[in-house]
């Protein structure tokens, strides 16, 4: 076996030694059939409760949706594995997860046991090789081989971040599915274009007839299927009912997604000349309910985060090295997102680039799939369906505090289009050629598309100047500079993303990813505008500070490429002052502004202090004058 500096080959190595096996269960059976054991019915549906516990790897054989108002419930440290359809034997059907609208799951992870979605075959994760199964046997049983010890099996299986060229953890996609939330939120496809007398966004006459049916999307409740689920093929998966999503509750409540690592997914659905591919995570119709911070896309085939219609608000959500659009949306999304990052790769074309660190200078990134896949937008939001139509609920997206990073390919910055309105305060953008990437085309309809720069700070040596900013009008399109668009030089914003004179993406060598604000940048200037209550009161540019959100639990973790240190997590102290709980900790230094929240439930947690962060030195005291001695509530802290 060839020798790795790999800590994740190091621990998988000694964890088959040491460890037991990890225990396997199949999710999904042959059309018709049911598992009892599982709780699968119809060989693909989870019908009553389920929970998914940390001492199994789940291997999802098929397409499998949680339907019928049941809730899947994932403990901490659980792993989940998928295959592509190919392996599974269902010629349409890669092993993914669907939760279909009434469903729930509650994926709760946390920063030292996060829930991992993966390919059958990934490495890097806690137990290495002992949670990847000898083979896998598909609803047909036919038996393929995946590995022998701790060596790979099938094709291109080698995840050391030092593997051979177009064979690493850094090089793979489309190995299985991917993740999709369906909900009954209101979606902008095929509704009219108004009245909308009482100016809340929806038409006034959305409360006609709906029976749940896909019939009921022409009666202005907007319904659709998910990207890569609707075709003429019939099948148990397309045009599906359990696949359906839109509604009349925004409010609507699909489960909690936080610290989940969804990796190497994508793989096309049905006919491939069609663009059937999943997104890492696609939400669909998904309501404010709904609970979403602390999840990475990694590696995916399409998009790594994408919307189509829904209310939803969202915190720290990683993007990185998907190979289209980091951000997408469409069908009238409106949302609020905080602490966002893009980081996109770069395509392996076979010349050399630098690979400090690891064992091999050879040229390293993700396999080069096609044209239509070379790292596109770092956002791109459409309007309603149909374009240009005038049609409700609008696009309307707010993202405050995020970290956009462009790759080596396309350097396309913010795509706009279609009547969507979106606006982006207090970011950081690096390496794109323009931040606004806007090619607005067809007959606009009377909703202006609008793209509102807010304190951004942005670094390309492409361009300078109005340059800089991109597209300004173009038929129909409107950027305003509110204020504050700040030029700055390679050294001013992270640490920095390409450094001068290294070609390679900071995201594929060793220890050499760090987000964070660099000590003397300008954007940590408190001069942005501020987010809206529920989030984070702070008014500087990124998503990283001082603290890099990633560390611990990361695919990037597993593959070396985070700095070796980072801010620490605090030590908390409970107490009381008067009838008040009081929450303790020490400061890393008096610069580090720190979060305060509270959940009763462990699902839901909101900021304290309303929102605003505490910073100083010594041991720093946060007394909760929302909350009396007594009541079950929980605390956690950390640093931005």
């Amino acid at each position: 076996m060839k020798f790795s500096n790999s800590l994740a080959a190091m621990l998988a190595a000694l964890s088959l030694c040491g460890a037991a096996q990890a225990a396997f269960v199949n999710i999904g059976v042959a059309n018709g059939a049911n598992d009892t054991a599982t709780g699968i019915v119809d060989g693909n549906q989870i019908t009553t409760d389920q929970r998914w516990t940390r001492d199994n790897v789940y291997l999802l054989r098929r397409v499998i949706f949680v339907t019928n108002g049941a809730t899947l419930t994932i403990e901490p440290g659980t792993i989940i594995r998928g295959v592509t359809a190919t392996m599974a034997g269902f010629a349409s059907e890669p092993g993914a997860l669907v939760v279909s609208r009434g469903g729930k799951v509650v994926a709760n992870g946390t920063p030292t046991d996060p829930i991992i979605f993966t390919s059958i075959d990934d490495s890097n994760v806690p137990g290495g090789f002992a949670t990847i199964p000898e083979t896998f046997t598909n609803t047909a049983g036919t038996v393929t081989t995946i590995r022998t010890g701790t060596t790979p099996a099938l094709a291109n299986g080698d995840y050391d971040p030092d593997g051979p060229t177009g064979d690493s953890g850094f090089s793979k996609a489309a190995r299985w599915g991917g993740v999709v939330i369906c909900g009954r939120g209101h979606v902008a496809a095929n509704t009219s274009a108004g009245p909308d007398a009482n100016a809340d966004g929806i038409a006034d006459d959305h409360a006609t007839i709906f029976n749940d049916t896909f019939g009921g999307q022409n009666q202005n409740v907007g319904a659709d299927f998910p990207e890569g689920m609707s075709t003429n093929l019939a099948t148990t998966v397309y045009n599906s009912p359990n696949a359906l999503y839109g509604g009349l509750n925004d409010n609507d409540n699909s489960g909690v997604l936080r610290f989940v690592s969804i990796r190497y997914g994508g793989f096309v659905l049905g006919d491939p000349t069609i663009g059937n591919e999943i997104n890492s995570l696609t939400m669909c119709g998904v309501g404010q309910g709904t609970v979403l911070e602390h999840v990475e896309s990694f590696q995916n085939l399409d998009d790594g985060f994408e919307w189509f219609g829904g209310k939803l608000n969202s915190r720290f959500l990683f993007s990185i090295a998907n190979q289209d659009d980091s951000f997408d949306g469409d069908e009238g999304h409106r949302g609020v997102g905080q602490f966002w990052l893009a980081a996109q790769g770069e395509i392996d074309t076979g010349a050399p680039s630098a690979r400090a660190g690891f064992t091999f200078n050879d040229p390293i990134g993700q396999n080069n799939t096609g044209t239509d896949y070379q790292y596109d937008k770092l956002m791109e939001w459409d309007g309603p369906e149909a374009d240009n139509a005038d049609r409700l609920p609008m696009t309307d997206v707010k993202v405050y505090n995020a970290t956009y990073l462009a790759g080596d390919t396309k350097k396309q910055g913010f795509s706009i289009v279609k009547e969507a309105q979106v606006s982006v305060h207090n970011a950081v953008v690096e390496r794109a050629s323009a931040v606004s990437a806007a090619a607005q085309s067809g007959t606009a309809g009377t909703i202006t598309t609008l793209l509102t720069l807010n304190n951004i700070h942005s670094f390309t040596t492409a361009t300078t100047g109005a340059a800089e900013i991109g597209s300004v009008t173009s038929g129909g399109f409107t950027v305003l500079n509110n204020t504050n668009f700040t030029e700055e030089s390679a050294s001013s914003i992270v640490t920095p993303w390409y450094p001068a004179g290294f070609t390679a993406n900071p995201i594929y060598t060793k220890n050499g990813f760090d987000p964070r604000l660099a000590p003397a940048a300008a954007a940590r200037t408190e001069d942005g505008p501020t987010p809206p209550a529920g989030m984070v009161q702070i008014t500087s540019a990124g998503a990283f500070r001082d603290n890099n959100h990633l560390s611990g639990w990361s695919s990037l973790e597993f593959l070396q490429t985070l700095p070796l240190t980072n801010l620490a997590r605090p030590l908390l102290t409970i107490g009381t002052s008067g009838s008040n709980p009081t929450v303790s900790w020490t400061s890393a230094g008096s610069g580090i502004k720190y979060v305060v929240e509270k959940s009763t439930d462990g699902k839901v947690w909101t900021p304290v202090n309303s929102g605003t962060p505490i910073s100083g030195t010594g041991t720093l005291t946060h007394t909760d004058t929302t909350t009396t001695v007594g009541a079950a509530v929980t605390y956690r802290v950390y640093g931005l």
